[in-house]
């Protein structure tokens, strides 16, 4: 059984991860509790600011500990704000320096101050002729919790898997490279489907 562990950092919806997790694979662990070394599958969970995470990432050293896991071709699974950390820079609360592990920025959804902000609610993804995952697949048109003020925008067309819409504006949902993989929404907070796809996750892998 592979060995997942949670990047619990101090920002994130860190026990609703594990639990949900732990349903569809017991060998679950937080990062602080299981050795570095001793994991196949790194989730990164996040709720709150880019500012304040990667702060609170380097502050805890977690920043190299992550890089050397991407170095060891571990895969790297980044939740909502743990997918914005999974970029090069990120604008909310001032530009930030992220993992850079996927080149592009974290932006606003929208900055005009008529729009409603957060995206809270469920939203279909609609994946890409690019995504490089054919297990993905199956989850096209399918409906997954969303709430988020913020987006990613990879800079190369490769890394966008698939596309979300709120009030008419699309924008990226799951995007990805390599042993990386970054989800918008919130499979753990998305019921049965997103149970389903965070076991195909794992299984994948």
């Amino acid at each position: 059984m592979k060995k997942i562990s949670i990047m619990d950092y101090g920002l994130g919806n860190t026990w609703s991860l594990y639990n949900s997790i732990k349903k569809v694979n017991n060998n679950v662990a937080l990062f602080s509790e299981r050795d570095g070394k001793k994991f196949d599958i790194l989730f990164i969970p996040g709720v709150g600011s880019f500012a304040k995470a990667i702060k609170l990432i380097k502050q805890n050293n977690h920043f190299l500990e992550i890089k050397k896991a991407k170095d060891e071709n571990k895969i790297i699974v980044g939740i909502c704000l743990g997918m914005h950390l999974l970029f090069k820079t990120g604008a909310e609360h001032g530009i930030n320096e992220g993992l850079n592990f996927i080149d592009g920025s974290v932006d606003i959804l929208n900055n005009k101050k008529d729009f409603k902000l957060p995206n809270i609610g469920w939203k279909k993804i609609e994946f890409t002729k690019n995504c490089p995952l054919p297990f993905l697949k199956k989850f096209n048109d399918r409906k997954f919790y969303f709430i988020h003020s913020y987006v990613a925008q990879p800079k190369k067309d490769g890394d966008i898997y698939a596309h979300s819409s709120y009030k008419n504006i699309n924008f990226v949902s799951i995007s990805g490279n390599k042993n990386v993989l970054g989800m918008q929404f919130h499979p753990e907070k998305s019921g049965d489907i997103g149970l389903e796809l965070i076991k195909d996750i794992i299984n994948f892998f």
